[in-house]
């Protein structure tokens, strides 16, 4: 295909979808086969509309927020261009496809060719809403038309910012009164949407609760009964990246608010949403790397150095099979992690063995899945030279992306504690293993499932060595998903081994990418 010329990057024009053979063939085996149709539209969109949109927002002045309209009246709404208003709404079908027949798989496929985290993140806030309305709302048909057709976006507001990750010590109160719920002494920091949002999924406790399995979790949504608003953006941020999604400070007072999750409920089903939002930052994390990968592979085409194309340069050409054999890693491990979200993400009792798992897997495979794209823009920021660090061209925001994705959702040491939490459960812990040992290449097996048991056994222990032992476990499942996958590209086996030699002494054979792996772009 034609590569369209874009001052600022080289992705721009190009299907996102039909350019990776290895996501297409694993496409083929997760959804229907008239989904692949959509995905292709997608990958269309995504080349043609997100990712120049994208590249224009990360150039303009930050967002701002509109405090009151002409009329005096508080709005508190974000204010964006009319082509960052319609990005949105053209990802918006994204929103609905969990309920349709490609369900999850078929959403975190979708994320995956998005990539850019900016916009996905919205995507994935009004999806998180969507799904705890159609689990947890008695008749939650007309505001799932809002998020799916309407113009209602979604948003999660979990974080305080004397609390950050611990929602243990939540400040917002719940107060059941004669009209319904009401929220007070609400200030959620870090409230990605603010300015967009208008049904928003939130953290509280009521009255007179002594422990974190008393928090509740509520809907609330834009506009009171009143037709006042229901609460107050105190400003937006200014971020380092992710310039596509407004950020900023929700205040809650006196806040109209319906009750989704009581005691003993209401904090595993944040937990659930949270599980949403950690899978889908594992796709943005693979999403984001590929980008970059076919930002360095077109580079080391176009430029030459030293007489021949730097693609020619042996160096070069490692350097490059480095990134994607650490991609199509991430790529198995998060599409696996997608794979399981799919069939096991509701349940009767928080303590089902296979929602444990789900768990379990996505903790390890978020960390991994971050760490490593951030490993990978850097080293295709690096592929550029000196102007992979000026701002005026696109690979040095795609690294400035990738920095979000440990941070979203919990930092590492979060996640190293809760999966060690988690860990404890015996049948959690045997539920990796025998993934582990379901899908692990046979020449490897041994070697990756005595590693897996050692990742568990240190993560459970001393929590000084928790994070380590989460690192060492991402990479025995990225092995396992590897190997998964190899049922529908072959080739992905030897993928596998490559990438465990390499975990295991640092080195890489000389070895040319086959076809079936490569990008599919001229």
């Amino acid at each position: 295909m034609e590569i369209s010329s874009s001052p600022l990057g080289y992705t721009v024009g190009i299907n996102h979808f039909s350019v990776d053979p290895v996501v297409m063939a694993i496409a083929q085996g997760l959804v229907p086969d008239p989904f692949l149709s959509q995905l292709a539209d997608l990958g269309h969109l995504v080349g043609n509309h997100v990712v120049p949109v994208g590249n224009e927002i990360d150039h303009q002045p930050p967002i701002e927020l509109i405090s009151h309209d002409i009329d005096g009246r508080r709005v508190d709404q974000a204010r964006l261009t009319q082509a960052h208003r319609s990005t949105y709404e053209l990802l918006r079908p994204v929103i609905a496809t969990p309920q349709t027949s490609a369900g999850f798989a078929g959403h975190f496929l979708e994320g995956y060719l998005i990539a850019d985290p900016g916009f996905y993140c919205l995507i994935t806030l009004s999806t998180q809403v969507a799904t705890a309305l159609h689990l947890l709302h008695p008749s939650p048909e007309d505001l799932l038309r809002r998020l799916t057709q309407g113009s209602s976006w979604g948003g999660t507001w979990f974080t305080e910012i004397h609390a950050g990750s611990d929602l243990g010590a939540n400040r917002t109160r719940a107060i059941s009164e004669a009209a319904g719920w009401s929220l007070s002494s609400g200030d959620k920091y870090f409230a990605s949407g603010a300015g967009m949002t208008d049904l928003a999924l939130v953290s509280a406790y009521p009255e007179n609760a002594i422990s974190l399995r008393d928090l509740h979790l509520f809907l609330v949504e834009r506009y009171a009964q009143d037709q006042e608003l229901n609460f107050i953006v105190r400003r937006l941020k200014s971020k380092l990246g992710t310039r596509a999604i407004p950020t900023g400070e929700v205040e809650l007072d006196r806040s109209h608010a319906v009750l989704l999750a009581g005691a003993n409920d209401g904090i595993y089903r944040i937990l659930q949403s949270l599980t949403l939002a950690r899978t889908a930052n594992a796709v943005a994390s693979a999403g984001v790397a590929r980008i970059a990968i076919l930002e360095a592979t077109l580079r080391g085409d176009r430029r030459s150095a030293f007489g021949t194309s730097l693609a020619q340069h042996p160096l070069f050409a490692r350097d490059l099979v480095t990134m994607r054999l650490a991609h199509l890693g991430i790529t198995a491990l998060a599409l696996l992690c997608a794979e399981t979200f799919a069939s096991n993400y509701d349940f009767v009792d928080h303590n089902d063995s296979e929602y444990l798992v789900l768990r379990l897997l996505s903790h390890a495979t978020k960390t991994h899945t971050a760490t490593t794209s951030i490993a990978i823009t850097q080293q295709a920021l690096e592929c550029f030279g000196g102007l992979g660090f000026l701002e005026d061209y696109a690979i040095a925001r795609w690294h400035r992306e990738a920095l979000v994705l440990p941070i979203w959702e919990g930092s590492t040491n979060i996640h190293a504690l809760d999966a060690a939490e988690v860990a404890r459960h015996p049948e959690a812990a045997q539920g990796i293993c025998d993934l582990i040992q379901q899908w692990v290449p046979d020449s490897l097996r041994p070697a990756v499932v005595a590693q897996a048991d050692k990742a568990l056994h240190d993560l459970k222990g001393e929590a000084w060595y928790a994070k380590e032992a989460l690192a060492e476990l991402g990479h025995c499942l990225e092995i396992a998903a590897l190997g998964r996958f190899a049922t529908f590209v072959p080739e992905l086996a030897d993928v596998a081994n490559l990438r465990w030699r390499y975990h295991a002494t640092g080195t890489l054979p000389i070895w040319h990418l086959p076809e079936s792996l490569q990008f599919r772009v001229t």
